[in-house]
């Protein structure tokens, strides 16, 4: 019969979990991890870790939310108290897809077999709720920078989310789009999409 945990038991299992997830995935990337070697680290046996998680996915899912909870707070903390400019505008966005793209954790989201390998192990509504997170914490920003004239007016704030959103996902295509005009492309589209959604360039089309 397995062993039950009290609260607080299960608390630092959790983060022994969570922690040694983060080492592992980020040394020997997600493909390479088992659950035995993270249960190995967590100081469990391989069956304790059904308890807390399904699958491995669930658990690196898990990790790429706190990571890019972190980045969101340094995203938001920059543009709060960044100047409401263009420049500013584009440079969070250059910003937010340097952090994205160099995470350890979040690279391994951004390889197209892995992605489609864990979202298959995921809750259906997974996905969905991580999207909805992203959208309830930009857009009171979004909003205020279009009230400040900054950004335009005819764009919804959920619609700038989900191109900030296509963006980052623009690094699952680097191969297609070729090693030696990858970052150069990027970044260009970057340029190209914040300085669209900057007041002053038009209606939106």
């Amino acid at each position: 019969m397995p062993r039950k945990f009290d609260a607080n038991e299960k608390s630092q299992i959790q983060q022994k979990l969570l922690d040694a997830g983060r080492s592992l995935f980020s040394r020997y990337g997600f493909k390479k991890t088992n659950v035995s070697e993270l249960a190995k680290a967590a100081g469990i046996a391989s069956g304790t870790f059904y308890l807390f998680y399904r699958s491995k996915e669930e658990l690196f899912f898990d990790l790429v939310e706190e990571e890019e909870h972190n980045i969101r707070q340094i995203l938001l903390r920059q543009l709060q108290s960044a100047p409401k400019s263009k420049q500013a505008f584009r440079s969070f966005f250059k910003e937010a897809f340097r952090l994205l793209t160099d995470n350890p954790i979040l690279r391994e989201v951004l390889l197209p077999e892995q992605l489609e390998a864990i979202i298959r192990k995921l809750p259906p509504d997974r996905l969905e709720r991580n999207y909805a997170m992203d959208v309830q914490k930009l857009t009171p920003l979004i909003r205020q920078w279009q009230a400040d004239g900054v950004l335009r007016t005819d764009a919804d704030p959920e619609l700038i989310v989900s191109m900030m959103r296509t963006l980052l996902l623009l690094s699952l295509h680097k191969q297609a789009i070729g090693e030696t005009v990858y970052e150069a492309t990027a970044d260009l589209l970057i340029t190209v999409v914040a300085d669209g959604l900057f007041a002053g360039n038009g209606a939106w089309r």
